[in-house]
């Protein structure tokens, strides 16, 4: 017999009531190069009503502008500026063009200084590869995420790899974005990461691998993993491996949303460090 605790994910959302729908649909491009950016996070900042641009940039969102006419409507992506409008200015202004300008500076870099000759590899987070405790997205919406609190050690963490145990997933090829977060009040804050990582696969069942060593990440505090859905592929079934036990479950139902933890809920995600 099969347990899904699927349902319990989706028990930490209430849906939004609209009101007034209003339907926003324009193009996010580099202010610079007016190059497209494509899986942008869109949204109204802790209300629940986000998407995600496609790989042309191009969004389109539905958003009651009744009941939320004064929210933060906000154009985040990673290595650029976030932009924030008041809802119905936006609409006021009928801005087709959002145009996100490029970071000017890095993020702080942890640098390692220490003359050490041992080493430590750890996989932190859930290991299991259980095919008959499963879990899901609490929906397929864009901007989706869901991930796991890693604590730190005594020393900086080198990021090795990321890995995911896929039960079941007949969509063919999918594509997450991998984000990594600081935290602030035990729920996750501002991204770490000054690129994208995407995770891609077409496997059916199993491990999914990402080597993180490219990205030269190294992280001396507590953060959060997470794995996002960033493309619509319409109707069909990805379940990854679950559990009760290990480390506990923190989600978004979409961009810009407010972060939820899941009870006990885990998923089957883990990463290796070296420290």
């Amino acid at each position: 017999m099969k347990f899904n605790f699927s349902f319990l994910l989706s028990l930490c959302f209430i849906p939004q009531i609209a009101l007034s729908q209003k339907s926003l649909v324009g193009q996010v491009v580099d202010a610079l190069t007016e190059e497209p950016l494509p899986y942008v996070n869109i949204g109204l900042v802790e209300k629940n009503i986000g998407t995600v641009s496609d790989d042309a940039g191009y969004f389109e969102l539905e958003a009651p502008l009744d009941q939320y006419a004064d929210a933060l409507l906000r154009f985040s992506m990673i290595g650029f500026e976030p932009q924030d409008f008041k809802l119905n200015d936006f609409v006021k202004q009928q801005i087709l063009t959002v145009r996100l300008k490029e970071k000017t500076t890095a993020l702080e870099e942890v640098v390692l200084t220490t003359k050490r000759n041992k080493y430590q590899t750890k996989i932190l987070g859930n290991k299991t590869n259980s095919k008959l405790i499963y879990a899901a997205f609490t929906t397929n919406k864009l901007g989706n995420e869901m991930g796991f609190i890693v604590r730190g050690r005594k020393n900086p963490m080198i990021l090795k790899k990321f890995n995911l145990s896929l039960v079941e997933n007949d969509y063919g090829p999918i594509r997450f974005r991998l984000n990594f977060y600081n935290i602030k009040e035990g729920l996750p804050d501002q991204t770490l990461l000054n690129e994208n990582i995407i995770v891609e696969t077409d496997i059916e069942s199993g491990i999914v691998s990402k080597d993180l060593t490219p990205y030269e990440i190294v992280i001396d505090q507590d953060f959060f993993v997470a794995i996002e859905w960033i493309e619509d592929l319409g109707p069909g079934k990805l379940f990854f491996s679950g559990g009760f036990f290990g480390s506990p479950l923190i989600a978004r139902e979409v961009s810009q949303g407010k972060w939820s933890k899941v009870g006990s809920a885990s998923v089957g995600m883990n990463i290796e460090v070296r420290y």
